[in-house]
């Protein structure tokens, strides 16, 4: 459970610190709101093709404007993977101007 909790914050800490909105998450699922559904399914889409799976969440599960993607972690996930991750977010956000 410890590892699990480091996993998280890491991952919480390092999307913040690239400049993604992530709501006031406090768990190991952690929601990167990206706004418009079609730019939603964009970012995911160049996640997808980089190795990261990650879930989109568009309305109306959201209100309109407010779609995601559900990220999640588990204690198995080493740094490295973890920092994998937040750099292909990073590219992948650049790329596309989310960030």
């Amino acid at each position: 459970v410890k590892k699990l909790w480091e996993n998280a914050e890491f991952m919480i800490k390092g999307y913040k610190a690239l400049g993604f909105d992530i709501g006031a998450t406090q768990t190991p699922i952690v929601p990167v709101i990206i706004g418009e559904d079609e730019l939603c399914f964009r970012f995911w889409k160049e996640l997808f093709d980089a190795g990261v799976y990650t879930n989109p969440v568009i309305s109306p599960a959201v209100p309109q404007g407010m779609a995601l993607l559900r990220t999640s972690y588990m204690a198995t996930h080493s740094l490295e993977q973890l920092q994998r991750v937040l750099d292909i977010f990073e590219a992948a956000g650049k790329k596309l101007g989310i960030i």
